[in-house]
């Protein structure tokens, strides 16, 4: 039964391409995995490694490792980053890099900042670990298929000293796929992802924060996903959490400033819907490094 589980979930997955992009729990500590346009609202040099592995004990469950890197680039307002993923389901393999350029612009009250985010997803499938019974598929002849298609990031970012909100939408140009042997009748492309993420943080006293968000996520093809969180920041040293994401999961989540310039976090996913019998919970890392070479008096990294 497990195995047939991880199987739909994979064929689900390779068929239908709905749900392109990784999922992140600890997105409140990394929105420039989400939005383009964070990029240099932490007036620093900033790097995030993460590693996630989903549905532990699942066969064919996704596993995910990321790279990003940006930065403001002096008191221009223009702001830079990179990022790199690999994301495997089952069979699928996934490769993105990207660059953004983004700019932002000064408000009465806090900053508006736009980014554009390009680059190429490559998708590499492995027919041989796809099987079928009792039916004659066209392209389940073994070897490795891939296919490489160009991607295009569009995001808006308002962020003040004690406020946040962001929009962006993910594979603007919705490329196809073109696999050798595949049926002619397969159409499969970079399907969009239109994420709008938004809190506050409330210093409630010298030691104490408290920042509630919101991450509302659509994909073409896939259900409307809501995610709900609440995290405590203690003596600007420990923030402790937790999330709620669609009534079927929840979302145990911490991060640690151990210096002004290095961060590390854990989240761990419990499951709550009919998937709890065939998985542990997943997982996920992150370490985080920011390079200040100036303080910046209006916004403070730690909330933000």
């Amino acid at each position: 039964m497990k195995k047939l589980l991880a199987i739909s979930l994979i064929l689900i997955a390779c068929s239908s391409f709905a749900q392109q992009d990784a999922l992140f729990s600890q997105y409140m500590f990394n929105p420039f995995a989400i939005n383009p346009a964070y990029a240099g609202s932490r007036s620093s040099i900033s790097a995030v490694l993460l590693h996630r592995s989903q549905w532990l004990g699942l066969e064919g469950a996704p596993h995910t490792q990321t790279l990003s890197v940006h930065s403001k680039i002096g008191q221009t307002g223009l702001a830079v980053g990179g990022n790199v993923a690999h994301d495997v389901i089952g069979p699928s393999r996934n490769v993105y890099g990207s660059l953004t350029a983004g700019y932002h612009l000064k408000m009465k009250v806090g900053y508006l900042s736009f980014a554009l985010r390009g680059g190429v997803f490559n998708s590499v499938l492995n027919q041989s670990m796809i099987t079928f019974d009792n039916v004659t598929d066209q392209f389940n002849t073994g070897g490795n298929q891939s296919a490489m298609v160009p991607s295009f990031d569009f995001g808006m970012y308002y962020y003040s000293n004690r406020f946040f909100a962001g929009l962006s939408v993910n594979h603007l140009t919705k490329h196809q796929f073109r696999f050798d042997n595949f049926p002619d009748d397969a159409s499969i492309f970079l399907k969009r992802h239109y994420m709008l993420n938004t809190g506050a943080v409330f210093k409630v006293s010298e030691k104490i924060v408290l920042k509630p968000s919101i991450l509302l996520r659509y994909s073409e093809g896939s259900p409307f996903s809501a995610d709900l969180n609440f995290s405590m920041l203690y003596n600007s040293f420990w923030w402790i959490g937790a999330s709620l994401r669609n009534l079927n999961s929840i979302v145990f989540l911490t991060e640690f400033n151990i210096t002004d310039y290095l961060r590390a976090g854990y989240s761990y996913d419990l499951t709550l819907n009919k998937l709890k019998s065939y998985n542990t919970g997943s997982h996920e890392i992150f370490i985080g490094f920011d390079f200040t070479t100036k303080k910046d008096k209006n916004i403070s990294p730690r909330y933000l």
